[in-house]
């Protein structure tokens, strides 16, 4: 009475499917007519016109790759391999990275706590923290820098002081103080949108235009790319005598990079006026 193995697991010896030379170096394994990945070159053996070869060859994923070219005239016999049918379970830590596949590890393969198993981040990530992503099929990393989420580009500036806004003419608002520029982006009196950070921004003007009688008005104008936006195009009308106008207004659009913003105002008083506290927000919005 036998008891161990069946009978078709007793040797560690595959028989591979015979090759049939043409002159070349390489050529494909097969078992049964099927790709066969043998676990090295010292794994096999195999007989060529009755000389059995050894340590003459390499091995490339499924084909055997001989240091010379076998010719049509010369006969292969056999061809064994050794090393498979008896282990059955491995022994603990004698995988080892080099013994495991290119393709081996898959989706299916991950446990399903590979994430929750691990030590929990309680506070949020530093902009060199990496994750992994797929970009179009390819693992890449990438800092969490360039994917968290901000409202930028982004610019505050200022005026603290007056300026002179002639009758009748389209004047570009200065500004002497920048409270926010993220990217450094706004440069004499003008916000350039940086390469890579197009998208849909929020753009809002603020100020006050002293000397507006009634009946006369003052108006807020947003340049895009040095001409005037007519979306921004709106007016406050004066209902008294020689008063201050406060004026603000603002609203979105979706600019490209390199194209450029700047404020302007008018008035049509019949004489220059001054504009006070004149102010810029320019904001990218997240996810737009």
């Amino acid at each position: 009475m036998y008891i161990g193995r069946d009978v078709d697991n007793i040797s560690n010896v595959e028989k591979l499917d015979n090759i049939t030379f043409d002159g070349s170096a390489t050529y494909a394994l097969e078992k049964s007519s099927v790709a066969y990945t043998p676990s090295g070159a010292n794994n096999i053996l195999i007989s060529i016109d009755g000389v059995v070869q050894m340590g003459n060859f390499s091995v490339s994923t499924t084909n055997i790759v001989f240091d010379w070219s076998p010719t049509s005239s010369n006969t292969c016999d056999w061809i064994l391999h050794f090393g498979t049918g008896l282990i059955t379970t491995p022994a603990d830590s004698s995988v080892t990275a080099s013994k495991l596949g290119s393709l081996a590890v898959t989706g299916a393969k991950l446990n399903t706590d590979v994430i929750s198993a691990q030590t929990e981040l309680a506070s949020s990530p530093a902009d060199t923290d990496e994750f992994m992503v797929s970009d179009n099929g390819v693992l890449k990393r990438i800092d969490y820098s360039l994917i968290k989420a901000a409202n930028t580009p982004a610019v505050l500036v200022t005026n603290s002081g007056n300026q002179s806004i002639a009758t009748a003419t389209n004047t570009l608002v200065t500004f002497d103080t920048e409270t926010i520029d993220t990217d450094s982006a706004f440069a004499s009196n003008t916000f350039t949108v940086p390469s890579g950070e197009g998208g849909m921004y929020g753009i809002f003007g603020f100020g006050g235009m002293q000397g507006i009688d009634a009946g006369e008005f003052t108006q807020l104008r947003i340049y895009l790319n040095g001409s005037a936006n007519s979306f921004f195009e709106n007016r406050m009308t004066s209902h008294a005598t020689d008063t201050e106008v406060k004026y603000s207004g603002g609203g979105f659009l979706n600019l490209a990079a390199t194209n450029t913003i700047s404020m302007y105002w008018y008035q049509n008083s019949g004489d220059s006026q001054n504009l006070t506290n004149a102010a810029l927000y320019i904001f990218k919005l997240i996810g737009a």
